[in-house]
């Protein structure tokens, strides 16, 4: 696995690469990019980039604030401006047509990479994705949005964050907790201040639609069993297929990695570039 910088729009950009050994003459499998959730990092797709290496080109970014990217100086965490992000990876590595997965946050950034450039993205596998908060009534919002954005820009932020993740975290194994908890720990407050209000302002049921409007486009949902919501996104637009990973929490990839594995070589199977 190599550790790479690249230049983006607001500074260094860090990524997890892996890939199998050349074979002359077989068709090049498309290449897969990871993007992870608010307040991991790249490390967080390990066991994934190990497994798709076997057959596959496979990278993992930090997202801009997150491990060694370099963090937005406005304070800019907007899904459509971490997707230029994605974009400097893709032009940077040269590589024109790929997978996209996102977690989380990071199926937000993978959404509006998609729908702003559906011809170089061949599929797009969402894992366990927040659904869309412009679609929730407004008196929800204003009982449960506002007060937890609020609470982000006061002295209590951690406090708010931490009851969050908690919640989150029902139904993770121990080692996931622990991992989740420590990454979250050295996550800077203006960092997740700005990525909440990023993601509870982004409409990805608009961004999905204009995606799929595409020909030739793919979309997949691997979701937790506690994505029940309302505004959930495959509640929202039932044509969204999906698989649910039993007995894992919000973070399923470190859960049950093998069984995500699995599950992400079935999405995949064998479209090359």
């Amino acid at each position: 696995m190599r550790s790479t910088t690249l230049k983006g729009p607001i500074g260094n950009i860090h990524i997890l690469e892996a890939s199998p050994p050349v074979t002359a003459g077989e068709s090049e499998p498309l290449p897969v990019v990871f993007v992870h959730g608010m307040a991991v990092s790249a490390s967080i797709w390990e066991a994934q980039l190990a497994n798709l290496a076997r057959t596959r080109r496979a990278i993992a970014l930090d997202v801009r604030g997150h491990g060694d990217s370099a963090p937005p100086e406005d304070g800019n965490y907007a899904p459509a401006s971490c997707a230029a992000d994605v974009f400097a990876v893709l032009d940077g590595l040269g590589l024109d047509r790929v997978a996209i997965v996102g977690h989380s946050f990071g199926a937000c950034i993978a959404l509006a990479t998609a729908a702003a450039a559906p011809q170089r993205i061949a599929q797009l596998i969402l894992v366990d994705p927040p659904g869309d908060f412009t679609k929730v009534p407004v008196e929800v919002h204003e009982a449960r949005i506002v007060p937890y954005q609020r609470a982000l820009e006061t002295e209590d932020w951690r406090a708010a964050v931490e009851t969050s993740f908690n919640e989150a975290l029902t139904g993770s194994r121990a080692q996931t907790r622990d991992r989740v908890l420590a990454w979250l720990a050295a996550t800077p407050q203006d960092c997740l201040s700005g990525m909440s209000r990023g993601m509870f302002a982004f409409e990805a049921v608009d961004n999905l639609d204009r995606y799929l409007a595409a020909p030739g486009t793919r979309a997949h949902a691997i979701i937790a069993p506690s994505n029940t919501f309302p505004f959930s996104l495959h509640i929202l637009r039932p044509t969204l297929t999906t698989t649910t990973i039993p007995d894992t929490g919000h973070w399923l990839m470190l859960d049950a990695p093998e069984a995500f594995a699995r599950e992400l070589d079935i999405c995949l199977g064998k479209e090359s570039i």
